[in-house]
């Protein structure tokens, strides 16, 4: 049994010396950040716990490639997106769900109905304006501000040149504001 407090480093050498066990905490640890990264690409929540499994699953197996002296969500998170993108292509959207609130949506004063109400509106804009970007834009989105990557980080994830990052999420960013905008004046 392995405690949490175990770094990444540790775990995944055990790991890589036949330990198979060592993995668990690992999974653990990183399933829902992973899974609300698929979510907000997939938006669907069937695909998008596949699509955890199946990283980890492929983390698993090409873990003798792994270098412990980096980030291991990063590397994990670079191999998902990789399956969601895939994922993305093959299959094109034809089963949309309507965007339900994950881990990191915003939360409301407790007690205040109207606060809530107003919280659950913009959140509510909000997914539906990134739903209406297309996937490189609403992924490169995703992994700037919800999982807060560096651009190298994210051009490594991407396997993108850092300065094409930072022209997509200029970019991304633009086009949200604009299908944001747009959405608040049909409200009005």
């Amino acid at each position: 049994m392995y405690s949490n407090t175990e770094t990444d480093a540790v775990l995944i050498e055990r790991v890589k010396k036949g330990d198979a066990e060592a993995y668990n905490p690992l999974v653990e640890r990183y399933k829902l950040p992973l899974y609300t990264v698929m979510y907000r690409m997939v938006r669907h929540r069937d695909d998008a716990e596949d699509l955890v499994e199946e990283a980890f699953i492929k983390g698993f197996r090409a873990i003798e490639t792994f270098e412990t002296d980096r980030p291991f969500f990063a590397w994990l998170c670079k191999i998902a997106v990789n399956n969601a993108i895939n994922f993305l292509k093959k299959e094109k959207r034809g089963k949309m769900q309507p965007i339900e609130q994950v881990e990191h949506t915003l939360t409301a004063k407790q007690g205040d109905p109207v606060e809530m109400t107003e919280q659950k509106l913009l959140q509510e804009r909000i997914a539906a304006s990134m739903a209406q970007l297309d996937d490189d834009d609403r992924t490169i989105l995703i992994l700037r501000i919800d999982k807060e990557f560096s651009y190298d980080e994210i051009a490594s994830i991407l396997k993108i040149p850092r300065g094409t990052v930072m022209s997509r999420l200029a970019r991304a960013r633009h086009k949200l504001k604009k299908i944001f905008k747009n959405m608040e004046e049909d409200n009005q």
